[in-house]
């Protein structure tokens, strides 16, 4: 595996709160996308994905490790057979933000119904422009390593994750 570069420049925010490794945010902080803010050259080009590994039960995840290295999330997503998807960025210049990307998958708040759930943001620099990404049949059992394979990512360059609970009950779409 190729140097992990975990000073890549890449932030995100929920409204004024800023995303750090292990901070925990209830569900109700999370329902307007985030602000995702990525460093890097113009001439350079990042694929931005969101997803939760511990999807649908914490206790049954598909990624079954619990880690807060990034080094460790970086081996663990390369292993990663399934999970949901809640946003794909594709196209994203360096020095600016998500919003200058294409996104094929468009951002849906995560909404655990049981337990803690991780919510990873993956960035990964793309080789070239991408163009023809399928749609995605569904946001559930969306495989990462193949999606990064097909698509030639290679390794992510940066990864950030926050943790979230459920603390009332609502139904998908209030």
């Amino acid at each position: 595996m190729p140097p992990l570069l975990p000073t890549f420049p890449m932030t995100v925010y929920y409204g004024n709160e800023r995303v750090f490794n292990g901070r925990e945010f209830k569900a109700c902080d999370v329902d307007i996308a985030p602000r995702v803010f990525i460093g890097g050259g113009p001439s350079e080009l990042y694929t931005l994905i969101m997803i939760d590994p511990d999807a649908p039960d914490p206790s049954d995840p598909c990624l079954k490790q619990v880690v807060s290295c990034v080094t460790m999330f970086i081996i663990c997503l390369l292993t990663l057979k399934q999970c949901v998807v809640f946003r794909i960025v594709i196209n994203i210049r360096g020095g600016t933000s998500h919003s200058q990307g294409t996104e094929v998958v468009p951002y849906e708040a995560s909404s655990p119904e049981v337990g803690i759930h991780r919510n990873i943001f993956v960035l990964y620099k793309q080789q070239s422009q991408l163009d023809n990404i399928e749609t995605l049949a569904s946001r559930f059992c969306f495989n990462i390593r193949a999606f990064a394979t097909e698509n030639n990512l290679g390794n992510p360059v940066r990864v950030t994750y926050f943790n979230m609970r459920q603390t009332n009950k609502r139904k998908r779409g209030e």
